[in-house]
């Protein structure tokens, strides 16, 4: 949605997925990097809270944050999902003054979408699996809790439920949803248990996804200070196919570890092992340094263009890209259309290490190369950007736990 709407208004911009395993991973990533704002998503929305500079008060009243920006150097807090409840209902025609709603999860998400609805005017039971929690966040809010296994007292006489739990579990026995109710799935990735059971009982439902739209729409403003472009956002959003990747390629600055992680990715799945400077040392029969010292740079690339061009019918592979691989418009071409770019991290002064300062790095050699590389790295970082489907920060990471984290975001996100 995001990258549609920066077309759209002609923006020089690039959204992209930061997997982080905590909170305080993906904001420290983010300032290394320069990223200037930030979508959180679960379950992060609370943990992020008390690591931000500021808080808008709305959020600080659900204790739920789902848009970080920079300001002065400064990450402020805001939630926009109020929004995307209230847009998905007025989109879907659903009148909510004067009725009553069940809200599953206290969560970031829950606690938001019960403040919508309060402020719409309806009459809110927070329902959590956590009594505790509801009760809670019941409080704060100044709406009704049950615990999840009195559902049942919640869902009489309710016009409205809102499920705000990442479930493909039944939670609800079938025979409390009933024709005359309307149901918001906020997991909106998958045909959950709910969604089925609402379908057979002839529940009205609202896509999930009008949700993700409108809270983005507020997120697209704070980040750009444009108005955002809807009717191409959604239009990314509601595409009915996905292009199929069948390869994944690993981009990023030298001494991100892409031929380590490569190997250890191709080790442990059907998936085979390519390098496209060993492919280029292979074709001319010296290594890298020496064809930059009797060739030049400008050689090089186009040999290096050369060998990616001919995996264009590759597939079920894993590649390692040289850093510099983006610098061309015909690789970014073919590395979005082919495969899955993931953009590995590592901040100069960890690469530096890890390569050994000049190393066999040609691109490093001479007087200072820390100034080099980080004006090398500032050259490309947009490249980066706008090429990648996914980011990981390498630091304090084994080759396995990033080619691990690797699999588990290329099946979760992209292998629908």
């Amino acid at each position: 949605m995001f990258n549609a709407g920066f077309r759209a208004l002609s923006l020089d911009a690039a959204y992209v997925r930061l997997a982080a395993s905590t909170a305080e991973e993906a904001l420290s990533t983010a300032r290394e990097i320069g990223i200037k704002g930030l979508n959180i998503t679960s379950p992060f929305k609370s943990e992020v809270v008390p690591l931000l500079d500021e808080v808008e008060p709305g959020a600080r009243k659900v204790g739920s944050v789902n848009t970080v920006i920079t300001r002065d150097g400064r990450f402020v807090g805001y939630n926009t999902d109020v929004a995307g409840v209230i847009g998905a209902l007025r989109e879907s025609d659903f009148e909510p003054e004067g009725k009553k709603a069940v809200v599953i999860g206290a969560g970031g998400a829950g606690r938001a979408a019960a403040l919508a609805l309060q402020a719409s005017g309806v009459r809110v039971v927070l329902v959590n699996r956590t009594g505790e929690k509801a009760f809670e966040a019941a409080r704060i809010l100044g709406c009704d809790a049950l615990p999840l296994e009195h559902i049942a007292d919640g869902l009489e006489g309710a016009h409205l439920l809102v499920s705000c739990i990442s479930s493909n579990g039944r939670l609800i026995s079938p025979s409390l949803l009933s024709s005359g109710l309307t149901v918001l799935e906020a997991d909106y990735g998958r045909p959950t248990a709910l969604l089925r059971d609402a379908t057979d009982a002839g529940c009205r439902l609202i896509d999930g996804r009008l949700w993700l739209l409108h809270q983005a729409v507020p997120a697209f403003t704070l980040a750009t200070g444009k108005e955002a472009p809807v009717a191409e956002m959604r239009k990314a959003l509601f595409k009915r196919s996905w292009a199929l990747h069948k390869n994944v390629a690993l981009i990023g600055f030298m001494g991100t570890g892409k031929s380590t992680v490569a190997q250890e990715m191709a080790a442990s799945s059907d998936l085979s092992f390519l390098d496209t400077d060993s492919a280029v040392e292979a074709r001319a029969g010296m290594p890298v340094s020496e064809i930059f010292e009797m060739k030049g740079e400008a050689a090089f690339r186009m040999m290096e263009q050369d060998e990616l061009q001919e995996l264009w019918n590759v597939s079920r592979a894993v590649i390692s890209c040289g850093g510099g691989a983006v610098l061309t418009k015909r690789n970014r071409r073919f590395l979005r259309s082919r495969c899955i770019p993931v953009w590995l991290w590592a901040d100069v002064d960890t690469a530096l290490t890890r390569v050994g300062g000049e190393g066999t790095r040609p691109l490093l050699r001479g007087d200072d190369p820390g100034s080099r590389a980080r004006a090398l790295l500032d050259e490309r970082l947009f490249l980066y950007a706008c090429t990648s489907d996914l980011v990981i920060n390498t630091r304090g990471k084994t080759p396995r736990d990033i080619a691990a984290r690797i699999w588990d975001e290329v099946h979760y996100v992209f292998d629908s």
